[in-house]
């Protein structure tokens, strides 16, 4: 009698073991069935009820993507006026473009701007965008006249026009802008984020790319073309007015 009953508990366990890992199988499969190696974070979209096309476009980038590359780009120190000094800082290519924007500290006011205008956010996105940043002065000092602050709430509405114009649809980099230009006659028209077209010229003195807006107002280019996860990230000398 005792021998049965030490040997039912045993065979009970195996039982219950047996079921257990037959669940967790069968989940599994279906788990593989359902997502067929879908990212985390587009997952997590199609959960909320969105259509799975769109969630492959707007789904926030995977921040384990890698490009393969170990190349490191550098945003140098930018020393205008009433800016305090820092060091280069390094950019790898495989930053998505929001994680680069938001550990820069020459990037920090046009960081907080497109934070504040809600623009932020998209660059976490897969994209990809081709974005014209702005260094600190001239986002405190534009060439144009502003009244006050671009960070006052009455400017809120310019100051998103203006933050939208630096965010082009697409992929970008320098060759392939260059190439653009020169095939049309030495100028390109990019959509922006609200479809305003921004122009991006070659400069025939100097060879390199500018940017452009319907007045013919230029806009130099500081850093050309940093390869990020996400697209690509130029900062702009200056800030280039939207001309409607």
């Amino acid at each position: 009698m005792s021998q049965f009953v030490a040997k039912k508990p045993v065979v009970t366990v195996a039982k219950k073991k047996t079921t257990i890992a037959g669940l967790f199988g069968m989940a599994s499969l279906f788990a593989l069935a359902g997502c067929g190696g879908v990212p985390e974070h587009e997952r997590e979209c199609q959960w909320q009820g969105t259509p799975s096309w769109y969630c492959r476009h707007t789904a926030k980038i995977d921040p384990y993507f890698v490009r393969g590359n170990t190349k490191v780009y550098f945003i140098p120190a930018y020393t205008g006026p009433k800016d305090f000094p820092v060091s280069d800082m390094p950019v790898s290519v495989d930053n998505s473009i929001d994680q680069t924007l938001r550990s820069s500290t020459v990037l920090a006011d046009y960081t907080a701007a497109l934070k504040k205008t809600g623009l932020l956010a998209l660059t976490e996105r897969q994209g990809p965008y081709t974005i014209f940043a702005v260094a600190n002065s001239p986002m405190e000092h534009p060439s144009f006249t502003v009244d006050g602050s671009l960070m006052d709430v009455k400017n809120e509405n310019l100051l998103k026009r203006l933050m939208a114009y630096t965010i082009v649809l697409g992929d970008y980099p320098p060759e392939k802008l260059k190439a653009l230009a020169l095939k049309n006659g030495g100028s390109v028209a990019l959509t922006t984020f609200y479809n305003d077209k921004l122009i991006v010229s070659v400069d025939p003195a100097t060879g390199e790319l500018v940017t452009k807006n319907k007045a013919g107002e230029v806009n130099k280019i500081w850093i050309n073309g940093i390869p990020q996860s996400n697209g690509t990230l130029y900062v702009s000398q200056g800030l280039l007015n939207f001309i409607p």
